[in-house]
């Protein structure tokens, strides 16, 4: 059986087979490497391709290579701060400072915490300093959700 690398990303974050996790880290990297590759997105089948994880193994190196970082991003953010389901849909204005927001779109435009994760930690102190982003890490990790 071939394994399915962005399965066995979603079961290392999650700590057990989460489907809802797999299918936003595959629609993820679609999206990364489409809009690298606009052409690719040509006659696939979301559903058949994609979420079966074939469409990544007919890449080339290069572009699997685009999936591989943010996947081994999304791997570092989860061993920080821990794995919950509310991660992706939170909206990154209620999990982060005002100045942390501010910090970081200025750069980029994450629309909820999930997509924080696919930044490196050395972006993301690079953007704050070190002082902010530890502050950050230990924010999300304590991070009171409503239930």
């Amino acid at each position: 059986m071939i394994q399915d690398p962005i399965k066995e990303t979603a079961q290392r974050i999650a700590g057990v087979a989460h489907p809802t996790l797999e299918r936003r880290l595959k629609l993820d990297m679609f999206n990364a490497i489409t809009n690298v590759k606009p052409n690719l997105a040509e006659n696939i089948s979301v559903e058949n391709d994609v979420m079966s994880g074939e469409f990544f193994t007919k890449l080339p190196a290069a572009l699997q290579g685009i999936a591989v970082v943010k996947l081994e991003n999304a791997i570092s953010f989860y061993d920080r701060i821990g794995w919950r389901d509310a991660f992706l849909e939170l909206p990154v204005e209620n999990s982060l400072t005002e100045f942390q927001l501010n910090k970081i779109t200025e750069k980029l435009a994450p629309k909820n915490l999930h997509d924080l994760s696919y930044i490196s930690h050395k972006h993301i102190e690079k953007l704050l300093g070190k002082i902010e982003s530890a502050q950050l890490w230990e924010n999300l990790k304590t991070l009171k959700l409503d239930s």
